[in-house]
């Protein structure tokens, strides 16, 4: 593997490790926690590890995931960004796919939206101890840094992550009201469209040459890393009725 396959995917990678062990940490929080906890976890992750391996093995993938892929190749971009990439185009991107898939609303009736708002207290939880283990093994920036370089300042993380999970819920709307095939194209290429757009703006700001301090920095003590993605075990779903929103 190389070194930009370890290091520069590895912060979402480590940001999502901190919310997999938060979610466990948290069991009571929801109000159908096999759903929110199990089904469509698992799904989610699921979507994520499509594209993880989809991109290691050269085959395609979304838009919003090329532009993550792609900006760790090329390494200038600090650690933060290369996490927050991988948020945008799983929050907004796979996110609407796998709640369509999934129902928003329960056997009863009744919204899931609920659940999927409490899901916001666990990823404002693992954030932290996250960007603290980023900035320890990948990237010291991120212990220093003040967002000045940073086009979406004016927001805070977690004002981004609330709007993210908003809009995936808004776009999982129009996928859900899709009568027909066009609908859900047109559905589709409006979440496709939103998710490129903000992962395009999120990987405009690079610094020539900082790739080499990254590198130089995680390769001088490679030990105690989270693992990859790969290796902890994910309880796959049933597949959904839904058409497949492609690679």
């Amino acid at each position: 593997m190389t070194g930009w396959a370890v290091t520069h995917r590895a912060p979402f990678a480590a940001l999502y490790v901190r919310v997999q062990e938060t979610l466990r940490e948290q069991p009571g929080l929801f109000a159908e926690p096999r759903w929110a906890g199990g089904n469509l976890n698992a799904a989610f992750v699921a979507a994520y590890l499509r594209s993880y391996e989809a991109d290691r093995a050269g085959r395609p993938v979304p838009d919003a995931w090329r532009i993550v892929f792609a900006t760790a190749r090329e390494g200038d971009s600090n650690a933060g960004q290369d996490a927050l990439l991988g948020a945008n185009a799983h929050i907004q991107r796979d996110m609407p796919y796998v709640l369509a898939g999934l129902g928003l609303v329960r056997a009863d009736g009744t919204s899931r939206k609920g659940d999927f708002d409490r899901a916001q207290a666990v990823l404002d939880r693992a954030y932290g101890p996250a960007v603290a283990d980023i900035a320890r093994r990948y990237d010291p920036l991120l212990t220093v840094a003040d967002g000045r370089w940073n086009p979406l300042a004016r927001f805070t993380v977690h004002e981004l992550l609330v709007l993210w999970r908003q809009n995936a819920w808004r776009y999982t709307r129009g996928l859900a009201a899709a009568s027909s095939g066009a609908q859900w194209q047109a559905a589709s290429r409006a979440v496709e469209t939103n998710a490129t757009a903000w992962a395009t703006l999120r990987a405009a700001v690079k610094v020539p040459g900082y790739g080499h301090v990254r590198d130089g920095y995680c390769h001088g003590d490679r030990r105690g890393l989270p693992a990859s993605p790969t290796a902890v075990k994910w309880t796959q779903p049933p597949a959904s009725g839904r058409p497949h929103e492609g690679a």
